[in-house]
């Protein structure tokens, strides 16, 4: 059973009306061994003993305006798997490509908004797990937690790779292996990791929009004024077709860390908002990107727009805008598994001080250490990735939203 929270209580004042909460997110709080761990992977509150009792509160960071959720949303969805839509436009045909994106655009935002009504019904609900614990009891809670989770770190280790693959196109002009490339990214990432709320990262989820905007724009440009086209070298068969569709699906997909999003709003009824607004930007994009690259060179748009880029200046620009898109992408998941990891582990770590942010910045160090050893560990691992993406990143949301 999921512990019933008491309901946040505000202390009143002689002639001010309401006054602060009792307890403040963010806030010193009192020696970690008297608080009890909250099953949630977002919360910026650690709940004390003293706070079991009526006259005391427990309060959420909930901060953030829905514009901000809106960028969030953008920044956690598109990657670089846009680049590929032309290329898998130009397997499927013009056509069919657009059908596609017509019919998953209003599917994602519906599952989307499903999750913003289990939010109104399940308002203690900051993740999948704790979702599910409330509507289908704690087995079902456990099995929440492991896919958001397991995903969560799958995606984080295939960014890590797709990071290296950026920064040896940034420095093409230098022959760095691929571990090594990892290694640069990783380095890269050690100051955005000491983020340890969402909210945090709304000037960067605009940056890093921005970037793949604009290294969209750059391959496009160079496609339309100086096609590169790439001519197929055989017919596509039936797991081309599939592959392509796939990636149709999955450029929408980011619902499995939209409660946490949620969490951290300041009016969480004003998610439809963030999930229109949002969604209609990646429409958008991904109808420029697809007609366009489509126009310029039909069935033989190559299947990365980067590769359109002569070796120079643009290249490397490209690839340095790319980094800067990943690193902010990493940042938003690792945020939410490593704030998981904390509440369970070491509670001690989301409270204020250096001493707090030095425990932070192990764990993210350590679980990056080992997204980089598995990343580079283990063969064709993005195929591992879009194949546990495949089983999971969809399923807790129809097996939440169908009772």
């Amino acid at each position: 059973m999921v512990p019933e929270w008491p309901a946040a209580r505000r202390h009143s004042e002689p002639g001010r009306g309401i006054g602060r909460p009792s307890l403040r997110p963010r806030a010193s709080l009192p020696d970690g061994r008297q608080y009890i761990k909250l099953r949630s992977g977002i919360s910026s509150v650690l709940v004390s003993s003293e706070c079991l009792e009526p006259s005391n509160a427990v309060v959420e960071a909930n901060v953030q305006e829905w514009p901000a959720t809106a960028a969030l949303i953008i920044a956690e969805v598109i990657g670089s798997g846009v680049l590929a839509l032309g290329g898998q436009t130009a397997v499927v045909g013009l056509v069919v490509g657009l059908l596609a994106l017509l019919l998953f655009y209003p599917a994602n935002v519906f599952t989307a908004l499903l999750l913003g009504k289990v939010r109104q019904k399940l308002p203690a609900a900051l993740t999948f797990g704790d979702a599910l614990t409330m509507v289908l009891g704690p087995k079902a809670g456990r099995y929440g937690y492991m896919v958001l989770y397991f995903y969560l770190f799958m995606c984080m280790a295939n960014y890590l790779i797709v990071l290296g693959h950026s920064v040896q196109a940034s420095i093409y002009w230098t022959s760095t292996c691929q571990p090594w490339a990892c290694f640069i990214g990783t380095i890269l990432l050690l100051p955005l990791n000491q983020f340890r709320t969402l909210s945090g990262l709304t000037l960067l989820s605009m940056v890093s929009f921005a970037t793949i905007v604009t290294t969209l724009a750059l391959c496009l440009w160079t496609l339309l004024t100086n096609a590169s086209c790439q001519p197929q070298q055989r017919e596509p068969g039936f797991l081309d077709y599939n592959s392509c569709i796939s990636g149709f699906v999955f450029a929408f997909a980011g619902q499995h860390i939209m409660l946490e999003m949620q969490a951290e709003m300041k009016n969480p009824e004003h998610f439809p908002n963030a999930v229109f607004l949002s969604y209609s930007v990646l429409f958008l994009v991904y109808t420029l990107v697809a007609v366009l690259s489509y126009l310029a060179c039909g069935k033989d748009t190559p299947g990365d727009l980067l590769l359109v880029l002569p070796t120079g200046w643009w290249k490397s620009l490209a690839g340095a805008l790319m980094v800067l898109h990943l690193m902010v992408t990493y940042t938003i998941s690792q945020q939410v598994l490593n704030r998981a990891i904390c509440v369970y582990l070491l509670p001690g770590a989301l409270q204020d001080g250096l001493v707090a942010r030095f425990k932070w910045f192990l764990v993210t160090s350590a679980v990056m250490a080992a997204c980089y050893t598995l990343a580079n560990a283990i063969p064709l691992f993005q195929d591992v990735v879009n194949l546990s993406g495949a089983l999971l990143s969809t399923q807790c949301v129809f097996i939440l939203c169908g009772p």
